[in-house]
Order: C-alpha cells, then structure tokens, then sequence
C-alpha cells in the first residue's frame, strides 16, 4: 500500500461534514457507543466530543424523526450493511437540523466488523426550502386556506371511508355576491383584502375538523365530516349570516358583502368526488339565480 506523508485523520478531523464513529456492538439498550466525533459535530450539534463519547447517537434524535426512517437505521445496523437516509437531529439547545445521513461499517485487519462511521452533511437549508415549495403547492398564497388540488385528495380519501363505515358528509360550495363589482369600484387590492377577510371570517366559524378550500378566485369548498344536509344547512346559514355583517376594510371606509351558498351530501352512488361538487355548484347557481345572500340544498 502506497505511503503518505500525512496523518489521514487530519483530514478526518477538519472535514466539512460531521463525522461519528460508533462500536458495532449492543444495538439494542445502552445501543451502540460513540468512540470519535469530529470538530464539524461539535460545531453543528453544540455538544463538546466529552459530552458524547460513550454515548448512544440517539441522544442526538429529534423527537420529529421519522419512525420508519428509525427502522431503516435500525436493520442496517443490525444486518451490518451501508444505510443512507435523511433524518431530524437536535443541538444541545434544542434547535433542529436536517442531515443527510451515511452509515459504513467498518472492519479490522482481519475482516470483522467492528465499528460504523456515520457522514453526515448539515442539508437544513435545501430542506426548509422543499418543505416551503410543498406548502406552497398545497395550498393557496393570498389566504393561506388549502387549493383545489389538496381539496380534491381531502376528497378522494373521504369517500372510500364513507363507503366503508356509512359516515355521511357534506360540502358547501361558496361564493363572494358581486365580486367583480368589489374589484371594479374599489380596485384589485380591495378585492384581495375582501376575500381574506371573508375566508377567515368563514374558516374562523367552522369546526375544527372542518376543511376549507380556496377554489376559485372568489369561490370556496368546504367539507363537512360527520354531517348530513339538515346540519350542513345551519353551518351554511351561520356562514352566510356572519359574512353579511363583517367588515372589509377600504381607503374610504369599510365595505359589506355577501355570499351564497350551494350544498350538497354525500350520496351511495358517487364513485368520485366531482359528482360531490357538481351537486353542491348547481345549488350555488340557485342560491344565485333567485337572489344571492341564501344558501340552496
């Protein structure tokens, strides 16, 4: 084997990325003992080398972990075999991180496994951004209220449970009366501020394993669990009555407005959640067609 003249656990030691080096032995209780850390864990975890070693890493788990992710770490070790996955660590001050996570075994002259080394790289960042960009797929920006594409998956696993355990169900679909008016008379911006102060005035006084979606641009969905069309009329009702009294802030004052309201229940023929809707979106074109501010069953 070739000579170096250099210490290769320098190269170790001043790496960018954490490294730890645990025995391969006692995977179960106390778990396998850290014998190395590095200066790159001591920086991202808080923790000094003599706070750890002969420790568990699971001190180092946050309680946000996953458990299958546990359970993948935890057969690698067990089989002995390399592992990758990315998992939630916590600082000695509590602060989560992200780390995409490498396990080695490692053997001794003669062959036995005797140790693993985990490489960890710190990927917080990459991994605050993916969790903002599937927020913001998921839901809508101006109202912070889920879309139409997380509604309909709320939707596509409802109706296979209420097939199973009879559950009834009902929607409400929603929309803002003589909204391009709003948008006309007092401008864009005032037609986004009616809509936030009307979907929360709505989400704000429904129950709390109600859902409600933004739809359209001035229209919203809104399922109800566990509720047939008699009880969904009073939610509506309720709905609509405080809609009609609350205020919209404008430059010149405030404004009112109102909304109508379509339902629609849950039947033993829907095979998809569209017939759902259409249903509750022909009763909304009632409620408009005979004189909006009502709601239509």
């Amino acid at each position: 084997m070739k000579e170096f003249d250099f210490n290769f656990r320098d190269i170790v030691e001043f790496a960018n990325d954490v490294i730890i080096v645990t025995k391969s032995d006692d995977i179960d209780n106390p778990g396998p003992e850290i014998v190395y850390v590095n200066e790159a864990f001591t920086k991202l975890s808080g923790y000094t080398a003599e706070e750890v070693l002969g420790k568990n890493p699971r001190i180092l788990q946050s309680e946000e972990t996953d458990g299958e992710t546990k359970k993948i770490i935890r057969k690698g070790l067990e089989q002995k075999v390399p592992v990758r996955v990315t998992i939630k660590n916590q600082s000695k001050s509590g602060r989560g991180y992200w780390l995409d996570l490498s396990i080695h075994p490692l053997k001794n002259p003669q062959g036995v496994i005797t140790h693993f080394v985990a490489i960890e790289r710190d990927v917080t960042e990459q991994k605050d951004v993916e969790e903002k960009l599937e927020v913001l797929s998921r839901t809508d920006p101006l109202t912070g209220l889920i879309n139409r594409r997380t509604f309909d998956e709320i939707l596509d696993n409802e109706l296979p449970h209420y097939h199973r355990s009879g559950e009834v169900f009902s929607l409400l679909m929603l929309d803002i009366d003589h909204f391009k008016k709003i948008n006309d008379d007092f401008g864009h911006l005032v037609g986004d501020t009616a809509i936030q102060t009307i979907s929360l005035a709505c989400e704000s006084n429904l129950r709390m394993y109600d859902r409600m979606a933004r739809v359209g641009g001035e229209e919203f969905c809104v399922l109800l669990p566990a509720t047939n069309k008699e009880s969904a009329l009073v939610i509506a009702e309720k709905i609509r009555e405080i809609v009609s009294n609350t205020p919209i802030k404008t430059c010149n004052g405030d404004i009112l407005a109102t909304m109508s309201i379509g339902i629609s229940e849950v039947e033993n023929s829907d095979t998809d959640h569209t017939k759902i809707i259409k249903r509750a979106d022909d009763n909304l074109y009632k409620a408009k067609k005979t004189g909006r501010n009502k709601v239509c069953a």
